[in-house]
């Protein structure tokens, strides 16, 4: 096989796993939103997800998220505004609170309990620590010196946590999370990352465009 059919081959290979993990994410999330009653305005968010999902499995070449993950982040705001929808509980409570701000999700992964906590985290050893907004389970984890269970994409290189990855696809699965509670932070928690310049690229040329 030439060297360019088997770079296209193992990056399709790759992002069928990514988009298998989004499944995954959605079932979740239709899980949550059965087992808490079913609200009229969370299920109408997973349907909207779940239309967003079935158009990129639809589509003749998948691979054409690489050129454009748009969808990746309506995608996930849409599961943003499904849990915001529901009623504050163990691992819930993403709706405004009485200033109409909403709890930003645990940076490690939006589908932990909210991030009500800062802890101190040092993205790898080469990095300064920063202060990150994240769920009490991470914190205390990252306070006894544990790492974070963070949610793992798939790469060629394996799975690696978020801010270990490069591609765009990330970056609008993450801002997608972020929707209702601002973006305002995460350019300075994932600072020096592999995932910062891509993320700084989007914020400033691309998502910001998309909401104009």
């Amino acid at each position: 096989m030439p060297a360019h059919d088997r770079e296209a081959a193992q990056a399709r290979a790759v992002l069928l796993r990514v988009l298998d993990g989004f499944d995954a994410e959605l079932a979740d999330v239709e899980a949550r939103v059965a087992r808490l009653g079913s609200p009229a305005a969370a299920v109408s968010r997973t349907l909207a997800a779940a239309g967003i999902r079935d158009a990129w499995r639809a589509a003749p070449d998948p691979t054409d998220l690489f050129l454009d993950p748009t969808p990746v982040g309506w995608f996930t705001a849409q599961l943003a505004q499904a849990r915001a929808c529901l009623p504050a509980g163990p691992g819930e409570g993403f709706g405004p609170d009485a200033s109409g701000r909403y709890t930003a999700p645990c940076l490690f992964d939006p589908h932990h309990a909210p991030a009500e906590v800062s802890a101190l985290w040092q993205p790898s050893p080469q990095l300064l620590p920063r202060p990150v907004p994240c769920c009490a389970e991470d914190a205390a984890r990252l306070a006894a010196g544990q790492p974070p269970r963070a949610r793992e994409f798939a790469t060629e290189r394996g799975p690696r946590p978020l801010w270990a990855c490069g591609d765009r696809i990330q970056v609008f699965w993450l801002l997608g999370h972020f929707t209702l509670a601002g973006w305002e932070r995460l350019a300075a928690v994932l600072a020096h990352t592999a995932l910062a310049s891509p993320l700084n690229y989007v914020m400033t040329h691309q998502w910001s465009d998309d909401h104009d």
